[in-house]
Formats: structure tokens, C-alpha cells, sequence
């Protein structure tokens, strides 16, 4: 083993070496349970403005996170008591953890970060000056909080500066201005409102030096969300601004004081629009505002019938994995499609099959448990507001990127005139969904420079943002629907709460404050009890959402929301009763369970015991709804779809899947290289790259599992999500799976790119030649052909032992990307030799965010809904225009 390793360092160096993303950095893990600490890391993390001003000594930084014995978070539940579970994180959280002679303490926390029970320690360093860097030092450096004196809101405040900001530009080095410019305002009303909250301005040329410090696949958003100083809000283009000048309006986007202001740093840029998708509680109010039945049931039987076909056919299938992302980086889409052309069915392996089988019924669970139903005519956005008073009283302008056709800008197929239906998640009160009226601006206007966002007007009484629970516009995603069916038959006045003064110390926060704060939020947070008592009371009340028990809740839901700024909890005694009875579509999702790593079964409704009965007994019992939510959940026969749709029976005698691809390779790599290409000559290289990338697998099966026993399979870190047997992922598995996927994109592209890499300075040379010339048409990519084809075969073969995996089964994915290297190899090859052209962009990505590029026909047109008005045909055959 140790010998192999040593083999391994140069790949093991450049998969895990410090020179990671300029946007990442690696970072020590701790996990505090009730009766342990567990070390963890390092980890990969995206930079915040702390990591990134002491980027050298990320290793005096810790993440920690908070949770129980199963790595399931601690939540509010009147009928426990955790006060000495508490008790213990406050003690770690004052005394600090020890790690090889240093201490971690408290240093702060995110907003994402508290509600999912994750702070940020460090221990005292020596930075690059000489100068002792503790806490006070760090924080002082970040701004001025002595005047804050409520341990949740200067926790906020200085939680800013742990906000994840991929991309920074230096405003000094551009030659960046920056202007103070005052906040919209009316008092027609009688109470003052401020339609600018939390948005400036930024001219073209300022925004194009941004442009190319954005992580890659941002393309050119009009929009940024920003962090600078004390700074936090959105940045919207305003094209009449000559130079490079940011406009700021301290009164609404100013949280604290700052010299800290040399950077200007961005969290996230409106690149693409993202889909419009219904939830339960969305729903639940569009019925009760009159919206009929036949909308959502249209939408719910469109997304039946596009999982059903999934599976159907090679290239819905490619469709399919390409919406959802799976492969990207090594053209497992393409791939997919390419099998079949070759008569070649990938059903035949199991996992492959697994891999698909395992995100439809994801998506499928969604849809029947979650109600999260695709909406074709909406779109989701940032807000923004129109800076040049173009807008009247409740219209909006909305502008997202479509598919480019020949001579049309790419918004031009989102400009639509009409009323629209605007909300924001979450969404409880029946206000919290509007009508508006979207307008468009006459060619050559400033508002039709922006892209992907809604422009809310700056006239009327009452800002629109703020009707919807509670919306500004310092990055809030607001929801358009322009669906004729979903415009409702009334409207409600919005919400209007009172604005609630927190009750201060008397003098400034302290580290301990706020450490302790941190666990009072763990202690009180009950946000998700109130949610779901609101969405039983609505389904059982006649008035629905209109009923004082569900006012009153959507009025507590909304101080619970707050409550991680303002520290006012809820007071759980003044929630409506929770009913004994639920609506069946809150019932338990039935089982499914994961077996020989590679295949998933649904599994019956556990049906108690005898000895169970008295455990079960206080448990929720639960009736047949006959509201819209309770239609929509027994419409979906999940197991009908799974054995009739998802679970198609092939058949799958005579050679395998990969017997029948290397054979197809090797008499094609013969051929076309006239038997100058072989595996053997890198045999060796590809058992290295096969041990390091199956090490970084196992590795990530045990980092990203809740249980320390039970580790992830494969599958998962394939696709990068983690499967809850129960149903919908807990917000663990979900923050998990983010990161599980960005790191599983890390290591295969590390991968592609060690197979590639010989090749990647000529392969992008147009070099085409008669069939005569195959020596010279195989020098651009004849060692990555080589390499490829020897992961293949290497891959192919079954490992005699895994000290890593134990007993279970051997890891299937490391032939997968090779195959799919391969034959983008070979393929380029071929069409070098018979005079093919290069159709589309040579990538290693697919897709560079933003929609889709390729051919607008074909089979996918039965499937591949992605929201918008995009062509979701692929690359075929890897942008060439020959096949094999």
C-alpha cells in the first residue's frame, strides 16, 4: 500500500494539493454531538472575505457543526427537553475545541450557517506582517460594531463577512468610484416606504472588468449580489452611467461602518434564470384566491408524462441527465445517446440504470410529495428596481435569457406584455402572492439592458417587494407567473406587520453574546412546526388560508423568520392547536431502499406490531383530502410509475454493455489508427489513475453520509445526491449534497483532464485530412486516445482486493468517464481521418450555464421541459459531424 501510494503522490498532489479554485480553499471540519467531538478535513470551501484575507492560513480556520448522535440537527420539539444537550454546546462553544496544541473558539457564523447549525471557529495565528491575529483583531478589521448592542443582529451584521463571495474585483486597481446615492421613497400611504431597499446601480464598463472574474459558467449577468464593507444588496446595471462608477445607497444597503472597502466582493450574479416550480403552500393559496383546478393538474400530468418517457429512449435519457446536470464534465450525456446509435442499450448495466433510476425517483418524489410541480409559463428571478421611473404603480418589467435564435437578442423571447403573478417562497399569508401588470420599455430604453431579473416599479403607495412576505430587494428571488390559467379570481390586501424592537444589553456584544446566542436560535427556532401546523389548519379550515388560525400563524411565521436577526422567538403557546388529524398528503413517504449499491426498491408501508401499537398510537392519523393538494398527491401512483415506467424490463442476455463498447472501440481504434494505438503502453498510468480517483470516491461516501456507520453508495456521489429513503432530503442532506456534487464535478474534471491533458494544446487545431493521412490526423490526441482507452480496459477489470470497500461491491464509475473519454476521443479522431467538421464547441463541459446549444429536433421534444423557451438538444456524437 505504501508503495503504492508513493507510486500515486503526483496525482494525489494535483487532486488535493493547496492549488485548489481561486475561489476555494481548504478548511478543518469539526462535528459536536451530544457526547463527542469528531475531527474531520480538511475540506474544500468556498472563500468568504475572512477566508479570503487570510487565505495562507485557512488551517487556523474551522468549520463546526452542530448536530445529534446520527448527524440529524437538533430542532425545536415542545416535548423534549435538550437543555443539557445545549448546556454542552454552549460549553464547547466558550471553552473552544484543542486540536494538536491549538484552540478553536467561536468566531462567527453566516445566516445560511445558523440555520443549519454551523459556525465558524479559529485559533490565534501570525499573519504575513507579523502581526498576532485574534479574534478581536479579526472582527475589528471587518468593521465598527460597538453601537450594535442585540447579540442577534450583530451576529448578522458581522455573519456578512462569512457570506460565500466566489469572485472579488479590486476597486483601486480598476479604477472603481463609488457614489452615495439617496433611497427611493413615498409616504403616500401615511407610513413611510422605501421602494430602493437594497439595491444600487453600476455602469457597463464598471460591470465588464467584473465580467471575467466571475466563476466560470456565470456568462454576463446585469445583476450582481454584492458584499463591500458593510455593504450588503444588489448592484443593477443603469447603461446611462458613463465610466466605471458603482452607485450605493448607504441609508438601506449600509448595515455597519467599514474601512474594509478595497474589494468589492460578489456573492452571486443573475446569469441564467431558474425554474418556476409550485410548492404546497403556493398552491394552497392560489386555490383559495379562485385559481382553478384544471391549471395544476395540466402542469402536474405534463411532468408525469416527461418522467415517464425518461426512460423511453436513449436520447430522453441524455435529455434528462443533461437538464439535471448529472456528467457534464465528462459528456455522460452524450455518451448515453451515443451508446444507442450504436445499438447498444445502457439500460443493460445496472449502474447506469441505477444512476437514472435514482434521479427520476427523486424527481418523482418531489412532484407527489412536495407538490414542486414545473411551471413552463414563469420564471424565477432576482428583483430589482427600475431606476428610470419608466414603471407605474404595479407594473413590473421582466427580462430572462432564452434560446438565442439567428437575429434576436437573447431576452427578446421573454418580452410579454399582460398580467403576471408575482410571489416570493415562502409564502403563508393569502397576501403574499400579487397581481401586477408586466410592461415592456420601447427598444433602446435602459430598462431592456437588463437580463434575468424583474424590475419593480419605484411610484405608488406601497412597494411591491414588501407585500410579498416581506421582500426587498437585497438578493431575494421573487416568482412570475404569466400562465393565463393561474391568474386568480381575487386578490388579498398583503400583510402589514408592525415592525418589532428587540431588547437591547445596554452595552456593546460580546464573543460570549452571541456564542450563546447561537444556541438559544437551536433552542427556539420554530420555524418549520409553525409552516406545518399552517399548511394542516388551511386544508381542514373551510376559509382555507382566509381563516384566523391561518392569519395568525403566517403573522408568527413571519416574527419567525425574523428571528434570526431581531432575537424576538415565537411563543410557542400562542400557535392554534395542532390537530390529531392530517391530510394524506402529509402521510409518510413508503420506504425505498438501496441493495448491492446498485439498485433501488420500493418497499410496502410498514404495518406496526403488537408491541409497537402503544408507540404508534399518539402518532398522526390521516384522511383523504378533497382539497387541490390531496388530488395532486393521489394522482401520482408512485409505484405504478416505478414498475411500468421507470423500471422498463430489457432484455439482457448475450454480452454486457461494456463487452459489446470495447469491442466497438477497439476494432474503431484499429481502424482509424491503422493498430498504432494500444492499450498496454499505459497500463500502468491508468491503474494510478484508477487508485487515486477510487480512493477520492470511498472517500467521499464516508465524508458526506449522515450516519458514521452507514456510508453513501456510489450512486450518490455519482450524481451527487443523497438519497433519503423517507422521501425529500432533510436540509442536511440537501446543504450535503451541494457540496457533495461540487466536489464529485472536482474530481471528475481532475479526471478528464489527466487523461486529456497531452492533447489539450492541439486538439482545438482544425486539422483535417484524407483517410490516407491517418498518421497525421492521430498526432493532436494520440496520447489522451491511448490513456482513455487504457482506463477502460483497466477499469473493466475486477479488482482482486479493496481494503477500502470492504466486502461491498467494487466501484463501477471509473470505467464510465473513461468510456466516455474514449469514444469522444476516437470520434474526433474519426472525423479527422474521413474530413469531418466540428459542429460544436470542443469542451470540456457540455454546458456553460444558461441554456442549451445544439439541434432543435428529435426525440427529446417529448421530454426535455426545462422551463424555458431554450433548445435542449445536445451535442450529438460530441459536436462532430461524423459517427463512428
Amino acid at each position: 500500500m505504501e508503495e503504492r501510494m508513493r507510486a500515486e503522490d503526483d496525482y494525489r498532489t494535483t487532486l488535493y494539493g493547496a492549488d485548489v479554485s481561486h475561489h476555494q480553499t481548504w478548511v478543518f471540519k469539526a462535528i459536536v454531538t451530544p457526547f463527542r467531538v469528531t475531527l474531520h478535513g480538511p475540506e474544500i470551501e468556498p472563500l468568504n472575505r475572512i477566508l479570503r484575507k487570510h487565505r495562507k492560513h485557512a488551517d487556523c480556520f474551522m468549520r463546526v457543526q452542530f448536530c445529534d448522535e446520527d448527524g440529524t440537527d437538533l430542532w425545536f420539539n415542545p416535548k423534549i427537553d435538550y437543555k443539557e444537550v445545549f448546556q454542552r454546546y454552549k460549553i464547547v462553544l466558550n471553552r473552544g475545541i484543542q486540536v494538536a496544541g491549538r484552540i478553536y473558539k467561536f468566531l462567527g457564523f453566516s445566516h445560511s450557517s445558523l440555520r443549519s447549525h454551523a459556525a465558524w471557529f479559529m485559533a490565534p495565528f501570525v499573519d504575513d506582517n507579523d502581526d498576532l491575529q485574534l479574534y478581536h483583531n479579526i472582527i475589528k478589521a471587518l468593521g465598527d460594531f460597538e453601537h450594535i448592542q442585540v447579540p442577534a443582529k450583530c451576529a448578522a451584521r458581522i455573519g456578512q463577512a462569512f457570506s460565500e463571495t466566489p469572485a472579488f474585483i479590486s476597486l483601486n486597481d480598476c479604477g472603481i468610484h463609488v457614489r452615495d446615492i439617496l433611497d427611493i421613497k413615498s409616504c403616500l400611504g401615511g407610513d413611510e416606504r422605501v421602494f430602493s431597499d437594497g439595491v444600487g446601480t453600476i455602469s457597463k464598463e464598471a460591470l465588464e472588468l467584473i465580467w471575467p472574474r466571475l466563476p466560470r459558467g456565470s456568462l454576463i449577468p446585469t445583476c450582481l449580489q454584492i458584499r463591500w464593507g458593510g455593504v450588503k444588496g444588489m448592484l443593477s446595471l443603469d447603461s446611462r452611467f458613463p465610466g466605471r462608477v458603482i452607485c450605493i445607497r448607504r441609508e438601506s444597503m449600509e448595515k455597519f461602518p467599514s474601512q474594509d472597502t478595497e474589494n468589492l466582493e460578489i456573492c452571486d450574479g443573475a446569469s441564467k434564470p431558474l425554474k418556476m416550480v409550485l410548492n404546497c403552500r403556493m398552491i394552497k393559496i392560489m386555490e383559495d384566491l379562485g385559481v382553478r383546478n384544471e391549471f395544476f393538474l395540466r402542469l402536474q400530468k405534463a411532468e408525469l408524462d416527461r418522467l415517464r418517457a425518461v426512460t423511453a429512449d436513449a436520447y430522453n435519457t441524455g435529455t434528462f441527465l443533461h437538464v439535471q446536470g448529472i456528467g457534464l464534465n465528462f459528456f455522460l450525456p452524450t455518451f448515453i445517446k451515443s451508446l444507442d446509435q450504436y445499438g447498444i442499450d445502457y439500460r443493460g448495466d445496472s449502474f447506469l440504470r441505477a444512476v437514472v433510476q435514482n434521479v427520476v425517483l427523486q424527481e418523482l418524489r418531489l412532484l407527489k410529495y412536495k407538490a414542486r410541480i414545473p411551471v413552463p409559463n414563469g420564471v424565477t428571478v432576482f428583483g430589482v428596481m427600475d431606476e428610470t421611473g419608466f414603471l407605474r404603480e404595479g407594473e413590473v418589467y421582466v427580462a430572462y435569457d432564452t434560446y438565442r435564435r439567428p437575429g434576436r437578442t437573447s431576452v427578446d423571447g421573454s418580452l410579454r406584455d399582460g398580467p403576471v403573478l408575482v410571489t416570493r417562497s415562502p409564502a403563508l399569508h393569502p397576501g403574499d402572492i400579487q397581481l401586477a401588470r408586466s410592461r415592456t420599455p420601447p427598444p433602446g430604453h435602459p430598462l431592456r439592458d437588463l437580463r434575468n431579473c424583474i424590475a419593480f416599479s419605484q411610484s405608488g403607495k406601497r412597494d411591491l417587494p414588501s407585500q410579498l412576505s416581506g421582500g426587498d430587494l437585497d438578493g431575494d428571488l421573487y416568482n412570475v407567473i404569466w400562465d393565463r390559467d393561474a391568474m386568480p379570481g381575487v386578490t388579498y390586501n398583503a400583510a402589514d406587520y408592525p415592525r418589532v424592537t428587540p431588547a437591547a444589553l445596554g452595552r456593546a456584544v460580546q464573543r460570549k453574546d452571541m456564542a450563546n446566542w447561537f444556541v438559544d436560535f437551536m433552542q427556539s427556532d420554530c420555524l418549520g412546526l409553525i409552516a406545518m401546523r399552517h399548511l394542516v389548519l388551511s386544508d381542514q379550515n373551510p376559509d382555507g388560508t382566509f381563516s384566523d388560525a391561518c392569519l395568525t400563524l403566517a403573522g408568527l411565521h413571519s416574527t419567525a423568520v425574523d428571528f434570526s436577526k431581531t432575537g424576538i422567538p415565537v411563543d410557542p403557546r400562542e400557535t392554534p392547536k395542532a390537530p390529531r388529524f392530517r391530510p394524506d398528503f402529509l402521510a409518510p413517504t413508503p420506504p425505498a431502499r438501496m441493495f448491492n449499491r446498485s439498485e433501488i426498491e420500493l418497499l410496502a408501508p410498514e404495518n406496526p406490531t403488537d408491541e409497537d401499537e402503544e408507540e404508534v398510537l399518539p402518532a398522526h392519523q390521516y384522511y383523504k383530502s378533497g382539497k387541490i393538494l390531496g388530488v395532486l398527491y393521489r394522482n401520482v401512483d408512485e409505484r405504478q410509475i416505478w414498475n411500468e415506467d421507470i423500471r422498463r424490463i430489457i432484455d439482457r442476455k448475450g454480452p454486457s454493455v461494456w463487452e459489446q463498447f470495447a469491442g466497438l472501440m477497439h476494432r474503431n481504434i484499429y481502424e482509424y489508427s491503422s493498430g498504432r494505438v494500444t492499450w498496454k503502453k499505459r497500463q500502468v498510468e491508468a491503474q494510478r489513475l484508477r487508485d487515486v480517483y477510487e480512493d477520492a470516491v470511498a472517500q467521499a461516501m464516508s465524508t458526506y453520509s449522515d450516519n458514521h456507520v452507514n456510508r453513501l453508495s456510489e450512486i450518490e456521489v455519482f450524481c451527487g445526491s443523497i438519497f433519503n429513503k423517507s422521501g425529500a432530503q432533510t436540509r442536511r442532506q440537501k446543504d450535503n449534497s451541494k457540496k457533495l456534487k461540487a466536489d464529485f464535478d472536482r474530481l471528475s474534471e481532475w479526471l478528464v483532464v489527466q487523461v486529456r491533458c497531452k492533447s489539450q494544446n492541439t486538439e482545438q487545431e482544425e486539422v483535417f485530412v484524407s483517410s490516407s493521412s491517418s498518421r497525421r490526423a492521430l498526432v493532436p490526441n494520440r496520447e489522451a486516445l491511448e490513456l482513455s482507452y487504457s482506463c477502460l480496459v483497466v477499469g473493466m477489470t475486477q479488482k482482486a482486493n479493496s481494503s477500502d470497500l470492504g466486502s461491498e461491491t467494487q466501484l463501477e464509475s471509473f470505467k464510465v468517464i473513461a468510456a466516455s473519454v474514449l469514444l469522444r476521443e476516437l470520434t474526433e479522431l474519426a472525423n479527422r481521418v474521413e474530413g469531418g467538421n466540428l459542429i460544436a464547441p470542443s469542451s470540456t463541459h457540455e454546458s456553460l450555464g444558461g441554456g442549451f446549444i445544439g439541434v432543435g429536433s428529435g426525440p427529446a421534444a417529448t421530454y426535455a421541459y426545462n422551463g424555458y423557451d431554450v433548445d435542449v438538444g445536445q451535442y450529438p456524437n460530441y459536436g462532430y459531424s461524423k459517427y463512428l
